[in-house]
């Protein structure tokens, strides 16, 4: 049976994401699906860049709201835009916005098949869910965008939301990630040193590095 590892909203947070690559690497996947978000905010968002660019062939990795951020070197954005080089954003402004695993029944965008920065919640209403997945032909969404770990039923589609790798909103400070195997769907949480990387954060000369680093303590967004 196919299986792949599906990671969302890693944010330049390369400990949480060499954590959860070594417990999907454990277990063995064919396919690295990869969701978007992978550099904004966090302090090593080239090292994040490169481990996902060397899985290869066995990564489908799509762009995000915050990926665009950084490609267009927005203030702040530019900061990591900085970091990346040419080379990698080169790659990240290559890369579509959805793609849909082989032999899953399922599509991975970033926020929703309509765009990047809709906000599909675990409690949004049905007719607006059905709105964004207007279209969409196959049985699961895997979705990101909202750092949010949860699954639901909803306009005849499974949604899946994988959490985030490295910046939860959901009050679970470990990475969030998912394995997708034949269709079905295993949301995990992996550990990591948090902490460590939340004071990486605060040293570093750094925008939004006060919000980024207590974002990380807890777990929230606000």
């Amino acid at each position: 049976m196919p299986r792949a590892a599906v990671l969302y909203d890693v944010h330049g947070n390369l400990a949480a994401l060499d954590a959860v690559l070594s417990e999907a690497d454990a277990e063995g996947f064919d396919l690295l699906v990869a969701g978007g978000d992978f550099a904004l905010f966090g302090p090593d968002a080239a090292g994040c860049v490169d481990r996902l660019r060397g899985y290869g062939d066995r990564l489908a990795a799509i762009k995000s709201n915050t990926d665009r951020y950084v490609v267009d070197r927005r203030p702040g954005p530019d900061h990591w835009a900085d970091q990346l080089g040419e080379d990698r954003l080169r790659w990240l402004d290559g890369l579509p916005p959805s793609v849909a695993p082989p032999g899953q029944d399922a599509l991975a965008v970033h926020a929703t098949p309509r765009g990047d920065e809709d906000m599909l919640m675990p409690d949004t209403p049905e007719a607006e869910v059905r709105a964004m997945l207007e279209g969409v032909g196959e049985h699961t969404l895997l979705c990101g965008h909202v750092h949010l770990q949860y699954r639901r039923e909803a306009a005849g589609h499974v949604i899946v939301n994988p959490g985030s790798v490295g910046l939860p909103f959901d009050g679970d400070p470990r990475a969030a990630w998912a394995m997708l195997t034949d269709g079905e769907i295993e949301l995990r949480r992996t550990v990591y040193d948090v902490e460590a990387v939340a004071r990486s954060v605060e040293q570093a000369d750094a925008p939004f590095a006060a919000d980024v680093a207590r974002r990380l303590r807890t777990a929230r967004r606000d």
